[in-house]
């Protein structure tokens, strides 16, 4: 009482800063509150002690919290193995060592997969008269995103080398989009100077919120610095946690002509479409504003291959030498996408498919914007660790994996499924695969991760 006939005196005298003030006495409360709450817990934990812990101890430490800095009193126990224990911070959610609560860690992790470190410093204090330094939140988001990417390393591990693979929500759909492109960042103490983030997304197609606006259904996003091989293995995992892929009805791929993507596509046995910005873009640089950019284009998206190489050669005899190379570059371009011209919907029936597209701004809103712009720069782990973050906010997983920090357990449950040993049927399980899994005869056979996808894809494992 005492303590709030001070504040009530002193809003009198000045009441511009009331909200500060009765913020601030809030938060004395609070800290005040949370110690004796905590340390009579910590004697309770005492109680209820298992024998063979023993006291040997009082340490104080101070806490990080969203309503200040409280300093505890807690005991230190010794094990019958002499590992020493700290019950009270487990109970709390605090990792050895971190002296940040868990709310306070979320809310900087989050923030800092959005704005630089030094930025989620300032307005954490902007917002609060205390913080955490941009080097605790570097290091803080660093653990998390090193304990998934080795969760992950484990799991690809299991599945593709050893057949194991993990429990999957079976969700079954007829279409499943898949759209992937790489984004180049600048890198910082490292060998080469740049290096290209992957990004892949997935959905089930398009969800109308307007008149002329749509979203994307049931978005799921994967991104790293990692070769092409390794991207697919990741992303084509935790695809199977969520969707029984052998009964998918029709996987569609889109690219930018890149050869990881592609090889994605007939990896994945899915029809692969060159992404329409890109086809747009390779005319008009090579064309310029020649009248028969909207002639191919149409001849291009509707699979006339042959049409399309006739009406090049056709431009490329009616300029000079310089512009003529500028059209053999965009024609090997079209031929080595020969496949992905023909726009998919002509070879899928279905209502509400639409053209895709979408990676183009997913790339520059999950990535780019966080990464690339604002001349920021990278180590390959560093870009590597934040490309993991965003991957998990977009997913909904990161407060689990936060939180996962300070309480060690196996958070993706695998399913001890295995690989038949018998040779694999030709028999087809879904009707996306009807043509087989081009990649089982191509150059990637060989790869035991090619073998798992194909059963994977068909159904064809067993416990």
């Amino acid at each position: 009482m005492e303590r709030l006939e001070e504040i009530k005196k002193k809003l009198k005298e000045d009441l511009g800063d009331w909200e500060e003030v009765i913020f601030g006495f809030a938060c004395d409360l609070a800290r005040t509150l949370a110690k004796e709450v905590l340390e009579e817990l910590d004697n309770e934990l005492m109680q209820e002690r298992n024998d063979t812990m023993k006291v040997v101890a009082y340490k104080e430490h101070w806490v990080t919290t969203l309503f200040g800095d409280i300093r505890l009193k807690r005991r230190l126990y010794r094990d019958r193995h002499g590992n020493y224990h700290f019950p009270l911070d487990k109970k709390m959610g605090l990792a050895k060592g971190n002296h940040v609560s868990p709310k306070m860690r979320e809310l900087a992790i989050l923030a800092s997969t959005n704005y630089t470190f030094r930025e989620v410093e300032q307005n954490i204090k902007a917002i609060f008269p205390w913080g955490v330094s941009h080097t605790t939140i570097h290091n803080l988001s660093g653990k998390v995103a090193d304990s998934h990417i080795a969760e992950e390393e484990k799991e690809v591990n299991a599945l593709f080398e050893d057949g194991v693979i993990p429990e999957s929500k079976g969700k079954v759909v007829p279409y499943l989009m898949i759209e992937a492109d790489g984004v180049s960042v600048a890198l910082q103490r490292e060998a080469e100077g740049r290096a290209e983030v992957k990004v892949g997304i997935a959905y089930e197609g398009w969800q109308k919120i307007s008149k002329e606006r749509y979203k994307l259904k049931e978005k799921s996003v994967y991104s790293g610095i990692m070769n092409g091989d390794r991207f697919w293995e990741g992303f084509s995992l935790s695809l199977a946690k969520k969707y029984d892929l052998s009964r998918i009805g029709k996987v569609i791929v889109g690219g930018d002509g890149a050869s990881w993507v592609k090889e994605g596509a007939e990896l994945l046995g899915g029809l692969y479409e060159l992404d329409r910005f890109h086809l747009k873009k390779a005319l008009h640089q090579g064309l310029a504003n020649d009248p028969l950019v909207a002639e191919i284009y149409q001849a291009a998206i509707t699979g006339e291959i042959a049409k399309v190489d006739r009406l090049l050669v056709k431009a490329q005899g009616k300029i000079d030498s310089d512009r003529g190379k500028e059209i053999m570059r965009l024609r090997t371009y079209l031929m080595e996408n020969c496949y992905g011209l023909r726009d998919y919907r002509l070879e899928v029936n279905g209502d509400g498919l639409r053209g895709l597209g979408a990676i183009e701004g997913n790339v520059d809103k999950l990535i780019a914007d966080r990464m690339k712009k604002r001349g920021m720069s990278w180590t390959k782990r560093g870009a590597g660790r934040m490309a993991r973050l965003i991957t998990l906010r977009e997913s909904g997983q990161l407060n689990t994996w936060i939180k996962y920090q300070s309480k060690p357990q196996h958070i993706p449950s695998r399913e001890k499924t295995t690989l038949k040993e018998a040779q694999y049927q030709d028999e087809d399980n879904g009707a996306w695969l009807s043509a087989g899994l081009p990649a089982l005869h191509g150059p990637h056979s060989n790869r035991p991760w090619v073998q798992v996808l194909w059963a994977l894809t068909h159904g064809d494992m067993e416990a």
